[in-house]
């Protein structure tokens, strides 16, 4: 078994046993995987605190054939984003992206992209100290790099441009229609800015928006659209969102 090695981000991690963990983790050479951590519960385990959620570390591994759990080696800290904790909200929004990242992500797929997006993602919420922008960002990008992401300017319907006052959405299906093509499907509505938002995201790093400008009074709003696109897509209603709206 030949060791390798790989950045990683924790998504979650479940406890075996006395002392032993599982964990799954979203690695840039490997993609999503799990892995098992021997000795990790121990209160002196090598490992420490680098197996904690949302955590960012290079990862030495050994993968053994026809096993479905990588067997860890050792890690080493990248990227610490524990001190979000402190702050409730972003705390809930950690736990979406790591429940997102579990649903939504292929076993074993080389996203590079997916990868670098949660890395900016994490940063954003952890230099802004803000959830809203940064989960919108995620939300709209994981679509787009699914294959998910609806136009957002023009009915999915009919292809009209979407009128300026509403756009319409429902839970059954993914993307917003016109007033026209509503139907008893399409019970919620956004603003029309929103779509104008969401389109112009497509091409600004979050970063720059993130320096360039307040948010804007509909971030909340446009949110609600992509998470419920978000669940089509992955066909499992997400725990953490409930927890979100609860706290809005």
């Amino acid at each position: 078994m030949p060791l390798r090695e790989t950045e990683a981000i924790v998504l979650r991690t479940y406890r075996i046993g006395e002392t032993d963990k599982v964990v799954s983790l979203f690695s840039r050479q490997f993609g999503r995987i799990r892995g098992a951590a021997t000795g990790a519960q121990r209160p002196k385990s090598r490992y420490g605190g680098l197996l904690e959620p949302l955590t960012y570390i290079h990862l030495w591994l050994y993968e053994r054939e026809h096993r479905e759990l990588v067997r860890i080696n050792s890690a080493e800290l990248l990227e610490s984003f524990f001190d979000m904790q402190r702050n409730y909200r972003l705390q809930l929004a950690a736990q979406y992206l790591a429940e997102v990242g579990e649903r939504f992500l292929p076993d074993r797929e080389v996203n590079e992209r997916a990868f670098r997006l949660f890395l900016a993602v994490l940063r954003g919420m952890k230099w802004s100290g803000e959830a809203e922008r940064p989960l919108l960002y995620f939300n709209l990008w994981m679509l787009k790099l699914g294959g998910f992401m609806p136009p957002v300017t023009q009915c999915t319907q009919c292809g009209r441009a979407l009128a300026e006052d509403r756009a319409y959405y429902g839970n059954e299906a993914i993307g917003f229609v016109c007033s026209e093509c509503r139907d008893s499907r399409y019970s919620r509505s956004v603003p029309g800015d929103v779509s104008i938002l969401l389109d112009g995201l497509s091409h600004t790093p979050l970063d720059t928006w993130l320096h360039s400008q307040a948010a804007a009074p509909v971030v909340r709003e446009a949110r609600r659209p992509l998470e419920t696109w978000i669940e089509i897509a992955a066909e499992k209603k997400l725990v953490t969102l409930e927890a979100l709206a609860d706290e809005a």
